[in-house]
């Protein structure tokens, strides 16, 4: 379950950009039954889990603050290709990833045009399959992201992912064995972000996962 759990909130992190679109996007965090689709209201999922998440981007850095106990920050630093993840549990550790010791996977994907309209964006649907299962993104062209800054972000197909988009996502929904989990956009802030924004939180130790 760990392990679902980690690729589930590792891959919103890498699945959230003309100018590159600057500012936060607010998200609500759905979980559905794989069979019926009846959304899971448990309360003990949604601690964990999350329920709502906020995404802020600049320039390729990324910070994405979620109220799950189990992963509450992530930071991904261009310049060092790290993606850093703290959580509640272990407030005082902060883990980190280098971007591209995890690499490339083959995977195979559909885009279907105008798949839907979230917050007045007309989205295109990329469906993904890989060897974690399978993804749906739905994205907007007009919030752009340069694949630039991605470029060496192998883990789980970030490089790849991002060149196809070429945007930021509105909605994602990863298909598990036993729930679907979906994250929505509520609202979309273009704004000019400081860099300061995207400073490391305190920690005590620092850990390579």
């Amino acid at each position: 379950m760990i392990k679902i759990v980690t690729s589930f909130i590792l891959l919103i992190s890498i699945s959230v950009y003309s100018q590159d679109f600057e500012g936060k996007i607010e998200y609500k965090l759905s979980y559905y039954q794989t069979d019926s689709k009846a959304i899971i209201d448990s309360p003990e999922i949604i601690k964990f889990l999350g329920g709502t998440s906020t995404f802020i981007t600049k320039k390729g850095f990324y910070k994405q603050i979620t109220n799950s106990q189990y992963m509450a920050f992530q930071l991904y630093d261009p310049k060092e290709n790290r993606l850093y993840m703290k959580s509640k549990i272990d407030s005082d550790t902060l883990f980190y990833i280098v971007a591209s010791k995890i690499k490339n996977t083959k995977f195979e994907y559909e885009i279907i045009k105008n798949a839907d309209t979230i917050l007045g964006h007309v989205c295109d649907k990329l469906s993904v399959r890989d060897s974690v299962g399978k993804q749906d993104y739905y994205f907007a062209n007009d919030l752009k992201v340069s694949p630039e800054y991605f470029q060496n972000f192998t883990a789980f197909n970030k490089n790849k992912i991002t060149d196809i988009m070429k945007s930021v996502f509105l909605r994602v929904d990863y298909y598990f064995i036993d729930f679907i989990a979906r994250m929505e956009a509520t609202a979309i802030i273009e704004t000019k972000e400081n860099n300061e924004e995207f400073l490391l939180p305190p920690y005590k130790i620092l850990l390579e996962k």
